[in-house]
């Protein structure tokens, strides 16, 4: 039996505050079918994944020294994420977000309040453990730990799989990513007019040898040094897709972890981000490794046969 993939992180943890209710004309009113708050934010949802599929996780963030906070910290806990690494800032203010779902369709709308007073400076988090992972998440939302945390994997040679929007400002993060997971509003933002190819060539020119594309209904697109692929989204009762961009980051990386391939990684995060989305939140539907695998050899084009061995 293999001992179980160590997973990294180095982005923002928040608290999401989710209504599910029809959506309004502006300035009208309606009932809500539910409420409820759950832990969020890209990097730690994609973490919580990681540990409910079997792999250690440890995150590197900033929180306020508030309540808010307390509750962030205690929600990563009882999924299994270690949080020594999130510094607890004096006087900051924790992140939240507001996020209404559609009951309908299941899409989202987010409303976002950024941390306040959490600023990064070296040495506040001891990242050297890094180097002993087999895979580092990081975002966008604090660049300077991110990018610290990334080229103390690259030091040691730990992949670096990124949810960051690829632009300039982001440029010195980048030639330290190893595999980009770039959604597809991307492909819109850089005037690529809907070529998919020219699209993932724009990532690569970034730095990132993987590049990967999701396409929410359509699946996914990727591309390495063995060629380019493409895989359809499986089809499941949608009930919330918050997270599921998170949740693939996640679940990819944790093939990588294993060693998989950039297809079967793809194909095993979109499995995984299709199970979240029966449930509301962002990880009240996240599978363990015996569910995500027997979907998988239910649903999937590849052959899942055996990989429940890999724990």
């Amino acid at each position: 039996m293999n001992t179980a993939p160590r997973l990294a992180g180095a982005g923002i943890c928040c608290l999401d505050h989710i209504v599910i209710a029809p959506q309004i004309a502006w300035g009208d009113s309606t009932h809500v079918s539910d409420h409820f708050a759950q832990g969020g934010g890209l990097v730690a949802t994609a973490l919580v994944a990681c540990a409910r599929l079997g792999a250690r996780a440890d995150l590197f963030s900033l929180l306020g020294d508030d309540q808010l906070g307390d509750q962030i910290i205690e929600g990563l806990q009882r999924e299994g994420v270690d949080t020594a690494g999130v510094v607890r800032i004096e006087d900051g203010r924790s992140p939240f977000s507001f996020i209404h779902v559609d009951e309908r369709s299941g899409e989202r709308t987010i409303f976002h309040r950024s941390g306040r007073g959490l600023e990064w400076h070296p040495g506040s988090n001891d990242l050297r453990m890094i180097g002993e992972c087999d895979a580092l998440l990081v975002d966008h939302v604090y660049t300077e730990l991110a990018l610290a945390a990334a080229e103390e994997a690259s030091a040691h040679g730990v992949p670096v799989v990124a949810d960051v929007m690829p632009n300039a400002q982001n440029a010195a993060l980048l030639r330290r990513v190893d595999v980009l997971i770039a959604p597809k509003h991307f492909v819109r933002r850089i005037g690529r007019q809907g070529n998919l190819h020219r699209a993932l060539d724009a990532i690569h020119e970034f730095g990132p040898k993987v590049a990967v594309i999701t396409l929410g209904a359509d699946g996914w697109v990727s591309s390495d040094s063995t060629g380019r692929s493409r895989g359809g989204a499986f089809q499941v009762a949608v009930v919330d897709t918050t997270g599921a961009g998170d949740v693939f980051h996640g679940a990819f990386a944790y093939g990588l972890a294993r060693g998989w391939d950039t297809a079967r990684c793809a194909e095993f995060a979109a499995a995984v981000a299709a199970i979240k989305c029966t449930k509301p939140g962002g990880r009240m539907g996240l599978p363990s490794l015996d569910e995500a695998l027997e979907f998988l050899r239910e649903r999937s084009r590849l052959d899942w046969r055996g990989f429940e061995d890999e724990r």
